[in-house]
């Protein structure tokens, strides 16, 4: 159980991030060639979770991983399945120790409506009521998504850290898979993360087409309605959980960018497809830094 959540943590909300695909060659994506002082940065946006029919890619995302000298990820999960100590340290931040359950961390309303997921599942309720509150929100959205077709192995990020382990180039952490873990368990309001997650379920039939269609077309536009403005502005009090999850996170992924970049004459980074849409994205904050930035 625990190597798996180990797997998929690197995609945090990966509800919206995640969609079928098909026709992968003619398939647009998100891709940003950001320049700066003849120094080239590559910005893919990332589907977390695909199908075997995403691939081959289009040439020009496979030209630009072909063309750099380093690579960079949210979080090296390949590392981190071979690194026992860090394998520890993530079980510690997995599950409540003590007495303490899930339960005790969300109103009885919610719990209730989280029990009825379960039942449906055929979810045992004594072990998942162990997982903090992150954690259960992964538990939950993986048994969805592969419920769907969907396989975290052949998720892009994870693509492109097989071709760059198995290449020899260097892999730059922008954040960490424990970092991650951490980031989610310190929420303000973990009650907040569960109810999102269990709204987002609710409606995965017809959300997931419609977040596939917009990035294989390219449309960054309804990416960021989908992913962040809608969820806004139909429940503001949201906003905490998206400057956690989205807008810090981005400020602090460009400036590690920023700061890595001058060392590669061109370097190819992923991250989750809803870190380069709307304001506040990374695309965003690398303009504001001098960064001539150019969709292709």
């Amino acid at each position: 159980m625990f190597h798996r959540y180990l797997k998929l943590s690197i995609t945090l909300a990966l509800i919206v991030f995640v969609g079928f695909a098909s026709a992968a060659e003619i398939d647009q994506g998100i891709l940003w060639k950001a320049t700066k002082k003849e120094k080239t940065v590559y910005l893919l946006g990332s589907i977390h979770l695909a199908t075997e029919d995403f691939y081959p890619m289009r040439s020009r995302i496979e030209r630009a991983y072909a063309n750099s000298d380093a690579i960079a990820v949210e979080a090296d999960v390949l590392a981190v399945e071979t690194d026992v100590i860090t394998q520890q340290k993530i079980r510690m931040e997995s599950v409540y120790h003590g007495e303490r359950s899930l339960r005790d961390d969300l109103p009885p309303d919610l719990y209730k409506k989280l029990q009825a997921w379960m039942h449906k599942r055929n979810i045992p309720e004594a072990i998942f009521i162990r997982q903090r509150p992150a954690i259960a929100m992964i538990t939950m959205s993986m048994i969805e998504m592969q419920a769907y077709g969907l396989n975290p192995e052949l998720g892009i990020d994870r693509h492109f850290l097989s071709k760059a382990k198995k290449d020899g180039k260097p892999v730059l952490e922008l954040e960490g898979v424990l970092q991650q873990f951490q980031l989610l368990n310190g929420l303000d309001n973990p009650a907040l993360l569960l109810q999102q997650t269990l709204e987002q379920l609710e409606d995965i039939s017809t959300f997931l087409p419609q977040v596939t269609n917009a990035w294989k077309a390219g449309d960054q536009d309804t990416l960021n309605r989908l992913i962040i403005l809608d969820g806004l502005t139909e429940n503001p009090e949201y906003k905490p959980l998206y400057d956690k999850l989205f807008f810090q996170r981005n400020e602090k992924m460009a400036e590690r960018i920023m700061s890595k970049a001058p060392n590669y004459s061109s370097f190819f980074v992923i991250v989750g497809a809803g870190h380069l849409v709307g304001q506040g994205s990374i695309v965003e904050r690398m303009k504001k830094e001098g960064y001539k930035l150019e969709r292709i």
